[in-house]
């Protein structure tokens, strides 16, 4: 079994093979029984993983980057795959690395705005407990083999689910789905209660109210996460390129971080879904989008000084990724997971050769 990734500050202090922290090999002794990854560990090093298209995606980056995924990653919803991933369970289980799932109330093949049988409210008055409670009682029978965390109806404080506060939603508002959270968070109390449930807004969801608004309380998480994505030039994006610090706020606080760790309290917290588009050097040379945007002054000062020290370190791919590892470390970040896959636009870190060494450590 080739070493699971646990970040050492020995490997960020050495250039690009500091930020392969995918092929972190240091040791560390876990505190789940199964002898797995724990987010929950009192080592205090910094689990890393990635979520790939599937399965047999995974195992062939594996192999490319010469290092095991230390967080698998998946999602499921309650219509077009209801059940517990029992495959990535055992590929979980197999490797010794802890399994994130985003367990989503809703068909996600159909429009957000016309499911209103999965009201929080209606999930809250109990109309689903069967199936929460077979779903949970499943999750629990593997958390001897591997940390099952449950990122249960994420993302709430944006606008384009049936859970949260915005035209998708209707009326929902953020005490219903608190109603929700605690409801089945009781359920994975009593039939599940090694689950990991995560707790995990968007850093700056397009909701109309801040993500603390849907915190159903400290009693009702395990854990909690942020998402956030560097959208860059892409024909999504509307805010151009920006620094980890800018699309997290590390140092800020005000920032998402703070704002999240004051939440936390002593419970762990990470980054659950986070990715950088694709560089392009052109994009800030003369005429370039991110030129008009930055002119000369990207290239003269760091950004953020000690982390981006120069240009590369957050321009590229590479570098903001880099500096993600970095910055969220220093933070106390648990856990951080790449979105590591093709959907908006391309996520992967191979987009680029440079981001392939990233990856591989060579």
């Amino acid at each position: 079994m080739v070493a699971r990734p646990r970040l050492s500050l020995a490997l960020l202090a050495v250039g690009l093979a500091g930020a392969a922290a995918f092929a972190s090999t240091a040791a560390a002794s876990p505190a789940s029984a199964s002898g797995s990854v724990s987010i929950r560990d009192a080592d205090h090093t910094m689990v890393l993983g990635w979520a790939s298209h599937d399965l047999t995606t995974m195992a062939a980056e594996e192999t490319a980057f010469g290092t095991t995924d230390g967080m698998l990653s998946t999602f499921v919803d309650f219509v077009q795959s209801p059940a517990f991933p029992t495959a990535y369970a055992d590929a979980a289980a197999s490797r010794g690395s802890a399994l994130l799932i985003a367990w989503e109330p809703w068909d996600w093949n159909r429009p957000a705005n016309a499911q209103p049988e999965f009201a929080p409210r209606l999930i809250a008055a109990g109309g689903y407990d069967a199936y929460l409670t077979s779903w949970l009682t499943a999750a629990q029978q593997r958390t001897a083999d591997a940390e099952i965390i449950v990122r249960f109806a994420p993302e709430m404080d944006d606008s384009s689910r049936p859970w949260s506060s915005g035209a998708a939603s209707g009326d929902t508002t953020p005490a219903e789905y608190i109603a929700m959270w605690r409801h089945v968070y009781d359920i994975k109390q009593a039939v599940a209660p090694d689950v990991v449930m995560l707790w995990n807004p968007l850093n700056y969801g397009a909701g109309p109210y801040p993500f603390e608004s849907y915190f159903p309380g400290s009693a009702y998480v395990d854990a909690l996460a942020l998402d956030g994505f560097n959208w860059g030039y892409t024909p999504q994006s509307q805010a151009g390129w920006q620094s980890p610090d800018d699309v997290f706020g590390f140092s800020s606080p005000t920032g998402p971080v703070q704002r999240l760790k004051a939440l936390a309290g002593s419970k762990p917290w990470g980054i659950a879904e986070t990715a950088s588009a694709p560089d392009s050097p052109s994009d800030f040379q003369p005429g370039g989008p991110g030129y008009t945007a930055w002119g000369t002054w990207v290239f003269q000062w760091p950004e953020n000084a000690p982390y981006e020290a120069t240009a590369a370190d957050w321009i590229t791919q590479e570098g903001w990724s880099r500096m993600l590892i970095a910055r969220a470390r220093d933070a106390g970040a648990s856990f951080v997971n790449f979105f590591h896959t093709v959907k908006e636009t391309d996520w992967r870190l191979t987009d680029t050769a440079v981001g392939r060494e990233v990856l591989t450590g060579h």
